[in-house]
């Protein structure tokens, strides 16, 4: 097997770096960005990486030295040292049995002892990194509607779990609450504590989906802005692809305050009207193509070496025929501890958005296949 670690340019996907032409009128710290991109690849040794539906949900550890990432089949978690760049281990996990983790793997997070929250399509747990489970999570929770507190799917449709409060985070269907909320329920006492969080309606508002019927059969296609929730800088935030304003929850207080973040030279929110059930095709996706050419905020990922967060933004410019291949433009966007803006601007160069991308040690590294290798574009900032 050989054993590769080399730094590459990437020119299909980024072009040289240099100031942004986008620039604050004061106080903007990223007025006079510019950055440099190399790739790294990861050294397999004897193995190889299986990386045929990509790197999928990947956590980073603490203090960033490791990347963990489950191989689908079979199913291995995968650790590997971001320091030496290359593969420590794999760990067959199961998919059935007493231990199995479900056929399908939603997400997974990674805790300060080194024990893994893992969702699947029908069941969470806390797992050893052996691959045993050692808590259930399958909480049917008291005080709220007996349908949804027995409805997996839809009650831990976007679960998260706080390894520090022992407790998950959830945001039931909407189809099924027809209402925003956050539920917070603690696994010992299976009580739930409900949040209100109406600003997250942007979501749906700029959100399509066709319905169509062929014989008995219908398909659904959807379009929609992200909806985006983490735990960054020990606090649960909560935001949309559709708006710059983010929730956070007060870990002290469990209060949920909702920041109107306001950028001075960028929309705050999407300006577009759209069929949310369209009857036409056609208009489908003419809505989708003005909801991706608007300014889509991704989630602020709180950056340790710097002490405040970062969130990228995309455009995405669809082609005239549904063929054509899409272009996009990037945006970066810094705010403190209390999302006060610090700096806003569009990166000039970037050819395409980051892919499955992370932060560490200042540097953002954005997931790349080279030749079916497992590689990262390294993207060295300076402001």
């Amino acid at each position: 097997m050989k054993k590769l670690v080399s730094f590459l340019f990437l020119p299909l996907i980024f072009s040289c770096g240099g100031n942004s032409s986008d620039k604050a009128e004061t106080k903007n710290i990223l007025e006079n960005l510019t950055y440099t991109v190399d790739t790294v690849l990861i050294d397999s040794g004897e193995d190889i990486f299986v990386l045929n539906s990509g790197l999928g949900a990947k956590v980073i550890s603490k203090d960033g030295g490791s990347l963990y990432f489950f191989e689908r089949d079979p199913l291995n978690l995968v650790e590997v040292d971001l320091n030496r760049l290359k593969l420590v281990r794999k760990t067959p996990f199961q998919k059935e049995g007493p231990d199995g983790v479900g056929p399908y793997l939603v997400g997974f997070q990674l805790g300060s002892a080194g024990e893994l929250f893992i969702q699947g399509f029908s069941t969470q747990a806390i797992f050893s990194k052996e691959g045993k489970i050692t808590e259930s999570l399958n909480v049917t929770p008291n005080g709220i509607d007996s349908d949804l507190a027995n409805d997996f799917s839809n009650l831990y449709q976007r679960a998260l779990y706080d390894f520090s409060r022992n407790r998950i985070y959830t945001q039931p269907s909407f189809e099924v609450l027809q209402k925003h909320e956050l539920y917070l329920i603690d696994p010992k006492t299976k009580e739930a504590v409900i949040k209100p969080i109406p600003e997250m309606k942007s979501v749906r508002e700029f959100s399509g989906t066709l319905i169509t019927t062929s014989g008995e059969t219908k398909m659904f296609r959807y379009y929609g802005p992200g909806s985006f929730m983490a735990i960054e800088n020990g606090q649960l935030l909560i935001s949309s692809g559709a708006m710059s304003g983010i929730y956070w929850l007060n870990s002290e207080t469990d209060s949920l305050n909702f920041v109107p973040i306001q950028h001075r030279n960028f929309p705050n929110r999407m300006d577009v009207t759209v069929a949310n059930l369209p009857t036409d095709e056609n208009q489908f996706f003419e809505d989708r193509k003005k909801v991706f050419a608007q300014l889509n905020y991704l989630e602020p990922r709180w950056d340790e070496s710097r002490k405040m967060y970062l969130r990228l933004g995309k455009k995405t410019f669809l082609g005239e025929n549904r063929g054509d291949p899409p272009t996009f433009e990037v945006f970066l966007f810094a705010y403190d501890q209390d999302f006060n803006v610090l700096g806003e601007t569009k990166i000039e160069g970037f050819k395409q958005v980051p892919e499955n991308y992370f932060w560490k040690d200042g540097k953002l590294w954005s997931y790349v296949n080279v030749e079916d290798e497992l590689g990262f574009a390294v993207m060295d900032f300076k402001f």
